[in-house]
């Protein structure tokens, strides 16, 4: 393993604590950072090994938190959606939808913490919106993770389902885009020793979350999830990819 793959290992295994915690932001900051320390098409191939082992590992620890006909329609629900947002990725300017984006998580984020936000619950219709919506932009823009983290908020998941729900929804595509980037030579047996460390990275990463989530209060749940979701915006709106 090259200086480079290591230190890649390091940082998915720190991005994917703060994912096992609060259910999202390993994609934020291994692409973010790990572009800076390896090729830009390497990072998404390993970075999606990581993905897949995180997610896979989070689903099989919170299985019993995880509410599956929830988890289950969504993933069907999204998946045109997301075959519709990926056919159109050369037509729609993605860097403008990425700000859009960015700014609405701050509306949210600004209604939320006034406490401005209605208390009503989400029904069928609004889970069915949100997972063409989630399914859309993960297809356009490589990610539609901040949406399913408010869809999750509103329908008042408990911490552990909420991270359980987030990792159960990701695992099939990850699946799927870990076989392409197989397939077309992305990932091979010269990176070995990386997929290894990051499979490890992220295993130990998802049990080290599960202790602490159950040692944090639902209000620091809260807190942290605000504090991700606000460099996610800030992310989406100065264009950090």
């Amino acid at each position: 393993m090259s200086i480079e793959e290591a230190l890649f290992v390091i940082l998915g295994f720190a991005s994917s604590l703060i994912s096992a915690v609060f259910g999202f932001g390993t994609a934020l900051f291994v692409l973010a950072i790990g572009s800076y320390i390896l090729p830009m098409r390497e990072t998404v191939a390993l970075a999606t090994v990581l993905f897949t082992a995180s997610t896979l590992s989070k689903s099989i620890l919170f299985r019993k938190q995880i509410n599956w006909k929830i988890v289950a329609g969504m993933s069907i629900t999204s998946l045109p959606f997301a075959w519709l947002g990926a056919a159109m990725v050369s037509q729609v300017p993605a860097h403008i939808l990425r700000m859009l984006l960015g700014w609405m998580i701050v509306l949210y984020l600004s209604i939320n913490l006034t406490g401005l936000m209605p208390k009503w619950r989400l029904g069928i219709p609004g889970i069915a919106v949100g997972s063409a919506v989630y399914g859309f932009l993960s297809g356009l823009l490589g990610s539609g993770n901040v949406v399913k983290v408010v869809l999750f908020r509103e329908i008042r998941f408990s911490k552990e389902a909420f991270v359980g729900a987030m990792a159960a929804t990701s695992v099939l595509a990850n699946l799927v885009k870990g076989s392409v980037y197989y397939d077309s030579g992305l990932l091979h047996i010269g990176q070995k020793w990386a997929i290894t460390g990051l499979i490890f990275a992220a295993v130990i990463a998802a049990f080290i979350g599960r202790f602490l989530l159950n040692k944090i209060t639902t209000d620091q749940f809260n807190l942290g999830l605000n504090l991700v979701l606000g460099i996610s915006a800030i992310g989406l709106i100065l264009q950090i990819k």
